[in-house]
């Protein structure tokens, strides 16, 4: 399970967040935008030279924090954007992305050195240069009492790093890079990198990764807010991993109290979206008596299509609580918009294929509303939630579904049954490919395969607010003690 780190690039875009929906809210946003990268970074250092760098950084990630399609902004000036404002924050203009919902903002990419090996200052020009004599290409020399490696002759092998007893020479890669598994990020030809949307399931892992901030993703924060101030009919559903994102001390109760006093027409549990999936989920696999990949996750569903086609039937057929709720909801309320909060990137590409919800923010997101009307959690009372079992709600780490589908098992058939059935689960797209490999190849037999594209779950997602180990110790506690029930 990853650790979150709050680092500057995670305060500097929320506080982005915040203040661009205070100068929404405050109906001075045209005004404010052009300046927003000096607000934002004062002149409070004597390096001019890194403060004029950080300003031009966050003025390309402003277009993303508006939901602008980047290819088409790239070169316009925030004074520019201003004329276009009103269109963009209705959710009306031509300019807002509409497919690629992680990108790279190459003006920002610092074209890390990456993909070779290094030789470090730990090198100490042994006698035996076991490195010289392994190397295959005679690539390595000894130059000014240290080895050195000549590019124009390596290939890469790695015999020389596994070789040297001092482990002075390592292979560098590029953060994005390394932690994308399915190689939908590379380097283009001008030497920043570029993904591949084809092969990218938007999972984030790269969003994380990333040293720079300069790979993002389009927001829809302010057509969210834009929604919630016109007093239009808009329901919020929330993930399973709220459980103690806004602090330990917030209930679930005092959470949805919150989402009221931001505008919220009715407030919805996406754990109970969760249970009618385990259920259905549980029918299917008693009547097909099969293996079942699990469709929660829409970028391990994607990764499935793309890299391991011959088993994409057996992804469960039973659509993502999210979806399944929204469409419920549709079908209750078709005068009602819906609004879907949660960790996930992947859930705006997840939500464009299947034109359900509106709208998907993250928990920082809404967390950023909350701010610009001052609303604070903790001191709200609290509104009772709406039942869900335990299982659902579940849904929010890794282990959790295939759990809550053994469950459903045994009220529709018996403990012998849900007892026989065999459950694995993965923990990031990596795990996922390993264990596939494995079902593929006939070295693993499993009835219920539960991919998750974040190492961890749902609580580690890109848009989480607390440490991952945190959420999911106070999910199980919350349980435990029925305070969500």
């Amino acid at each position: 399970m990853r650790r979150l780190v709050l680092n500057n690039i995670i305060k500097t875009r929320r506080r982005l967040y915040i203040e661009l929906a205070k100068s929404y809210l405050e109906g001075k946003l045209k005004k404010v935008l052009p300046k927003l990268p000096s607000i934002l970074i004062p002149e409070n250092s004597s390096d001019k030279v890194r403060i004029f760098y950080e300003r031009e950084i966050l003025k390309e990630k402003v277009k993303f924090a508006l939901g602008l399609d980047y290819s088409k902004v790239r070169d316009l000036e925030l004074y520019e954007i201003t004329d276009f404002l009103d269109e963009i924050v209705s959710g009306e203009s031509e300019l807002l992305e509409k497919e690629n919902f992680v990108n790279v903002i190459d003006k920002i990419c610092s074209e890390c050195p990456g993909g070779r090996y290094y030789v470090t200052d730990l090198c100490r020009n042994c006698i035996a240069h076991s490195c010289e004599n392994v190397c295959p290409r005679r690539a390595i020399s000894i130059v000014d009492n240290r080895a050195q490696i000549d590019y124009s002759k390596c290939v890469n092998c790695g015999l020389c790093a596994s070789a040297c007893p001092y482990q002075a020479i390592i292979k560098l890669e590029r953060p994005c890079e390394k932690m994308c598994y399915v190689n939908a990020i590379h380097p283009s030809e001008e030497g920043s990198m570029e993904i591949d949307h084809k092969k990218c399931s938007a999972c984030g892992a790269c969003y994380i990764a990333c040293p720079f901030g300069a790979i993002e993703t389009p927001s829809q924060l302010l057509q969210v807010l834009h929604e919630l101030t016109s007093n239009k009919k808009i329901i919020g559903i929330y993930a399973p991993s709220a459980v103690a994102q806004f602090g330990s001390k917030v209930s679930i109760a005092q959470f949805r109290e919150a989402l009221k006093k931001a505008g919220f027409s009715d407030i919805f549990e996406v754990a109970i979206g969760a249970d009618m999936v385990a259920e259905a989920e549980a029918e299917h696999l008693l009547k097909n008596n099969e293996l079942m990949l699990t469709s929660c996750c829409p970028a391990f569903v994607h990764f499935v299509k793309n890299n391991f086609p011959d088993l994409a039937n057996n992804i469960s057929p039973v659509p993502s609580p999210m979806i399944m709720l929204s469409r419920k909801l549709r079908e209750e309320f078709p005068d009602h918009k819906t609004v879907f909060i949660g960790p996930c990137i992947a859930k705006k590409m997840e939500a464009k294929n299947a034109g359900i919800p509106d709208y998907v923010i993250t928990f920082e997101e809404i967390g950023a509303i909350f701010t610009a009307f001052g609303i604070e959690p903790m001191s709200l009372k609290g509104e009772k939630p709406r039942p869900a079992t335990p299982y659902g709600w579940n849904f929010a780490y890794t282990g959790g579904v295939g759990e809550a589908v053994r469950y459903y098992v045994r009220k529709l058939a018996d403990d012998k049954v849900a007892d026989s059935l065999i459950h694995v689960f993965a923990n990031g797209i990596s795990e996922c490919a390993q264990l596939l490999k494995d079902v593929k190849d006939g070295k693993l037999k499993v009835n219920i395969f539960e991919g998750m594209g974040c190492d961890g779950g749902c609580v580690a997602g890109p848009g989480i607010l607390i440490d991952p180990a945190v959420a999911k110790a106070n999910l199980k506690k919350m349980l435990t003690q029925k305070v969500i029930m």
